[in-house]
């Protein structure tokens, strides 16, 4: 469950009682899964990319971006990475329902 805009929601409701016996005495709320995983594997994706160009630099396969040369590639990057961001949010949003 994601919240509306982003609010915490609650996990575990109070009352629950644990396997220890313990009953919580307060809602426990956090971060739904789906973020933490999206976050997750950007980070991850970012740390492998980071690794593979450093290790292919000294080499002749050395990985070199094309340069954008008008306002329009420019402009097509942009609304690709929106795009791209709003699937993202889009994904994590429908886990919740």
């Amino acid at each position: 469950y994601m919240g509306w805009v982003m609010r915490t929601s609650v996990t575990v409701p109070k009352g629950t009682v644990l396997e220890s016996g313990y009953t919580l005495q307060k809602d426990l709320t956090g971060c739904p899964a789906g973020f933490a995983l999206t976050a997750m594997q950007q980070v991850i994706s970012f740390v492998v990319f980071c690794l593979f160009y450093v290790s292919v630099y000294p080499t002749p396969y050395r990985y070199r971006p094309k340069a954008l040369n008008s306002a329009f590639e420019v402009f097509t990057v942009i609304i690709f990475g929106c795009v791209f961001a709003l699937n993202i949010a889009l994904n994590n949003f429908s886990l919740g329902y």
